[in-house]
This record gives C-alpha cells, structure tokens and sequence, in this order.
C-alpha cells in the first residue's frame, strides 16, 4: 500500500525503509542529548511556548551544523518535541 503511494516498486520500498528507520534513529540519538540541554534551558524562560519551541529549532540546527550533523526539518523538529516530552515526564 504504502510503495503505492509512494509511486515506487514493493522491493524498492523493502530496501529504503530499513535504512531510514535506522538514519533516523541514529540522527535522533545523537541530537537528543543537544535537544535536551537546549530545551532545559528555556524552560525557566519568560518566552511563549511558541516562542521556545522556534528558538530551541534554531538553535538545534546552529548545534547539528557545529557537530557535523546532517539533519533535516522534520528530524529537528522531532527531536526539540521529544525533547520537550522527555522533560515533563520527569
């Protein structure tokens, strides 16, 4: 169902999916530990938690590109909301 979507073959779909289950894990393991030092500290900010959210992005992406990492939109995005998520389950 989901390589028709897709528009791609079956098999082609077989071999992609696996490598970017594991990018992805691998690029969210390695932001996660940034993501969360960004996250706790704005959280005592007097900033809206818009305002938070679009800053801790910002400065994930400025943190990815001084460490080498490769990651886009949506895996930072991801990662600030699992970072978010990790701190108020504490």
């Amino acid at each position: 169902m989901l390589a028709k979507i897709l528009g791609v073959s079956q098999s082609v779909l077989t071999f992609f999916l696996p490598l970017m289950r594991d990018a992805l894990a691998s690029g969210l393991s390695t932001l996660l530990p940034l993501a969360l030092d960004i996250v706790r500290d704005l959280a005592t900010s007097n900033k809206s938690n818009s305002e938070k959210r679009d800053f801790a992005i910002d400065q994930l992406k400025k943190a990815a590109i001084a460490n080498g990492i490769s990651a886009g939109e949506n895996l930072i995005r991801s990662t600030v909301e699992a970072a978010v998520a990790n701190l108020k389950s504490k």
